[in-house]
């Protein structure tokens, strides 16, 4: 699906230790597990259109539950890329070979100066998006529920458990989402493919990846962003950034509707 002749002024910026074949290997290995899970919640959240609420103590013990579950579920995102960027640098020190592998998978330095107002047109771009996709759904009267509705659903019944949440939104997707699909993914696809198609490709596995159907178009604008981010600035942090960015704005929308503050 994906081998195309390799673009050689591009190879410079593939110059990882895994081929596309490894990364189509990390690819499945990682997402299905992860569909299959996404898929299930789904189902089961549909079943349960309005949840009764929890006290307290079970909504703080539940909180805590699915904070490391996530945690856990998260962290499967990270053995694909460690495995193949640990790999080389075997006869090194423990430290050193961490060390390499990180900037292997994008941990490199940047321009604050020079990335700051792409990180910013970048947000801006997903901020009409949103807004362009909305308008849309109104306007046609698609009957569609976003994640962030559910959440905002669910928090009624569970406001702990919908912190819990968003803080692993906020803090821990970020991460590890741009770890596996912009440091391993992106330069793995561009072994054998155009930039064009490696950023197209990783966009629309990260937007499939949620399982939000409703939010579909603005996760593959999303991934879009934050794949041209990682490629023009050779470093994960700006696409990380981004992501926290991004994610940390919905979730403080989400708070506010929550504490009564704005109308959803």
């Amino acid at each position: 699906m994906f081998e195309q002749k390799p673009v050689q002024e591009e190879k410079r910026f593939d110059d990882v230790p895994w081929t596309i074949q490894q990364t189509k290997t990390g690819l499945v290995l990682t997402l299905l597990p992860w569909l299959v899970l996404t898929l299930a919640i789904s189902l089961l959240n549909g079943r349960a259109i309005n949840p009764a609420p929890l006290p307290p103590g079970k909504d703080i013990a539940n909180a805590i539950v699915i904070f490391i579950f996530s945690l856990v579920v998260h962290g499967a995102f990270l053995i694909a890329p460690f495995h193949y960027a640990l790999r080389p640098y075997q006869a090194y020190p423990r430290r050193q070979r961490f060390q390499l592998a990180l900037r292997t998978l994008g941990f490199t330095s940047f321009s604050a100066r020079q990335v700051s107002s792409l990180i910013i047109a970048c947000l801006l771009a997903i901020f009409v998006l949103s807004i362009a996709y909305a308008q849309l759904v109104t306007a046609f009267h698609l009957n569609v529920q976003t994640n962030d509705q559910f959440i905002l659903k669910m928090s009624k019944a569970t406001p702990f458990t919908t912190y819990a949440i968003l803080l692993e939104a906020v803090l821990v997707a970020p991460f590890c989402e741009e770890i596996f699909f912009r440091g391993f993914v992106l330069p793995g696809l561009l072994k054998g493919v155009s930039v064009f198609m490696a950023i197209f490709w990783c966009a629309l596995l990260f937007g499939l990846a949620h399982g939000d159907v409703g939010s579909f178009v603005v996760l593959f604008g999303i991934g879009l962003a934050l794949s041209f981010l990682r490629w023009r600035t050779r470093s994960i942090w700006p696409s990380i950034i981004l992501h926290m960015l991004n994610n940390g704005l919905s979730a403080l929308l989400i708070v506010l509707v929550m504490r009564g503050a704005i109308r959803a």
